[in-house]
Formats: structure tokens, C-alpha cells, sequence
């Protein structure tokens, strides 16, 4: 779709704390959207490919996902805190030694100082390249998404999800290697469906 509206930069900070762990992370957002159900094309896509349907937009960056390979996560913009009245600042940290963080699957980890984590400037957001967090889960108040596209360091995340026994789609792709080239396209795909769907 063409960009319209303001800069994500005046909506959003983005800090990348590891660049060799993440080279690379994009933040897109998508504002006034409604969180419901996927239309039935949606579903039925993503069933064929064994990814049972959620919401539409979650529904649609597991979509892009599976055509394009690259895994996608999205937030609920309002959920990502600031501090001192600053800009939400989407950071990309290592955790600290034996921080908690409960993820979606409402499970809480205990993390270790190699482990990679998007965070805002007061806590853990998601696993980075393996599952996002219950506190900014997109759910059926959610309006403005912002939308993660990035790629992570394949060993960082098969240690972490090792360690965590934790797999999922995302990991399993990111494990492999993820295509730093497609991070933009992929991101730009899946605004145009959840400004479809949504």
C-alpha cells in the first residue's frame, strides 16, 4: 500500500541494543483497525497450511508467513508503555539475568543474559524470534497494531527456544535463517491484508 499518514518516528521509538543478534527491525503501525474474525479465504488459507485462525490480525501475519516465509508479530500499540512522557520505545535488548516474562500462551520463562528480548522502556514484550508476550497481546480492544518485521541471529534462537522448550512457527523458521532482504516487503504485505481484513 502507499504510506500514508505520519512517520512511524513520530509515533514510536525503535532502539536496537544487540545489532548482531538482530540486524535488523522494522516496526510498521496500522491505526483505527478492528480486531474480529478472519474472512473465510483467510481461515481456509491458513488451515490448509496447519495454523489454526485467531483473529484477523494475527491471522494475517501468519498468513505472510506462510507464503513468504517470514515471520511477523504484532502488538497492541497501546499496550507498549513510555516512560517519563516519552515517545513507547520498541527496544531489542538481551534479558537480564533470571528475568520473568510470561508469554503468550500465558506460561511465565525465567530468562537468562543470552536469551534476546523486545522490550519497552519497562519491561519484556516478547521472546524475540519465538513468542510475544500476554501484556501487549493484540485482543478484541486492540485499534492501533504495531506491526514487527525483523530478523534475529538463527543460533541465538535455537538456544533460546532449547532452553525454553519452547517451538513454535516463528522460531522454527528463524532457527533456519530468516531473509534480511524481506523484511520490508513482508511488513508491507501484511498491512495491506489487516488494512483489508481489519
Amino acid at each position: 500500500p502507499a504510506e500514508e499518514g505520519e512517520l512511524v518516528s513520530n509515533i514510536l521509538d525503535v532502539r536496537i541494543d544487540d545489532p548482531e543478534r538482530c540486524p535488523r527491525y522494522q516496526a510498521r503501525v496500522i491505526k483505527g483497525g478492528k480486531v474480529g474474525v478472519s474472512p473465510t479465504w483467510l481461515q481456509q488459507s491458513l488451515e490448509k497450511g496447519g495454523v489454526r485462525s485467531i483473529n484477523n490480525v494475527v491471522d494475517v501475519t501468519n498468513f505472510v508467513m506462510l507464503e513468504v516465509g517470514q515471520p511477523l508479530h504484532a502488538f497492541d500499540l497501546n499496550l507498549v508503555k513510555s516512560q517519563g512522557g516519552n515517545l513507547p520505545t520498541v527496544v531489542v535488548r538481551t534479558a537480564a539475568e533470571k528475568e520473568a516474562f510470561v508469554t503468550l500462551d500465558d506460561k511465565s520463562h525465567v530468562l537468562d543474559q543470552e536469551m534476546l528480548l523486545i522490550a519497552d522502556e519497562t519491561q519484556g514484550i516478547a521472546l524475540a524470534g519465538v513468542m510475544g508476550g500476554l501484556n501487549t497481546e493484540i485482543n478484541d480492544q486492540t485499534v492501533d497494531v504495531l506491526l514487527e518485521s525483523a530478523c534475529f541471529h538463527p543460533g541465538n534462537i535455537r538456544r533460546t527456544s532449547k532452553l525454553l522448550d519452547l517451538r513454535t512457527d516463528a522460531s522454527y523458521r528463524f532457527e533456519r535463517g530468516a531473509d534480511v532482504s524481506i523484511c520490508d516487503w513482508a511488513s508491507r504485505r501484511a498491512a495491506q491484508l489487516i488494512m483489508e481484513t481489519a
